[in-house]
């Protein structure tokens, strides 16, 4: 997914309080996490699918998808 498909995916969605994402990483603060995860995002120059952030919102994304 392209970053502004993560972004209308995921964005005025009610969600958890803490969500899994996989078996060593949890988001405890939703709101921030996609936050900073759309600035790291929007500030990558290169490929965006190497984009650490952007597998970060897309694994969030795989995660919550069926919430």
């Amino acid at each position: 997914m392209t970053v502004d498909e993560l972004k209308t995916a995921l964005a005025d969605r009610d969600f958890p309080e803490t969500v899994v994402i996989g078996p060593h990483q949890t988001v405890s603060n939703v709101p921030q996490f996609l936050r900073i995860q759309f600035i790291e995002c929007e500030l990558w120059k290169g490929d965006i699918e190497k984009c650490p952030a952007h597998i970060r919102l897309s694994s969030f994304y795989e995660a919550v998808k069926s919430i």
